[in-house]
């Protein structure tokens, strides 16, 4: 995985480089110069820095990050009914509740192998490899809309529209969304603090 991450760097360099001043630019020299990366010694060298948007990042090590991107701790939250599938060697997901954190709206599933979003199987044709949880994931969402009774009464944050036009929620100003009149591809290179993590 660090090895598809350093690629993936590679063919967004120019882009990453226009602002030399910008953290993201000074921690792509380090980056570039790694050789056959683990996701761990990528994640250390660039995505602690890159990753997000000041004031969370950057971060002082990987395993930082790892533990203020760990979605294990809000499980507990999750306010709708969820799925959530992970696969027991994944290298990124290194704790999953499968009790669902005590939240009864959440479903947990783990399989034995998979990977950070793998999961592939044979298809019909020859060399034809289909992903295998677009299937349990269908289900789900099915039964989800079809056959689970949700009241809705479960309110979370108060949400509002930020100075900058995005739609957020209370306490969370790192998240929001905001539509585009017209649609269209959002341009992650135009300097805007936090584009850049879209690359990701």
């Amino acid at each position: 995985m660090g090895g598809n991450l350093l690629n993936l760097l590679k063919r967004h360099v120019k882009a990453l480089r226009q602002d030399p001043a910008h953290r993201v630019a000074k921690a792509v020299p380090a980056t570039l110069s790694l050789v056959n990366p683990t996701l761990e010694k990528f994640d250390d060298t660039f995505t602690r820095v890159a990753g997000g948007s000041a004031p969370t990042f950057p971060f002082a090590t990987a395993m930082d990050y790892y533990v203020w991107a760990s979605s294990h701790k809000v499980v507990k939250d999750i306010k709708v009914p969820f799925l959530a599938i992970n696969a027991a060697d994944d290298p990124v997901v290194r704790e999953a509740p499968m009790d669902g954190a005590g939240n009864g709206l959440v479903v947990m599933v783990l399989t034995h192998a998979g990977g950070h979003l793998g999961w592939f199987e044979a298809g019909q044709g020859h060399w034809e490899v289909n992903r295998w949880y677009k299937k349990p994931v269908l289900e789900w969402l099915q039964l989800a809309g079809e056959d689970v009774i949700y009241d809705g009464n479960t309110k979370g944050p108060p949400l509002y529209v930020h100075e900058n036009g995005f739609l957020k929620e209370e306490g969370r100003d790192e998240l929001g969304c905001k539509e585009i009149e017209g649609g269209g591809i959002i341009d992650g290179s135009a300097g805007e603090e936090g584009m850049l993590q879209g690359l990701w």
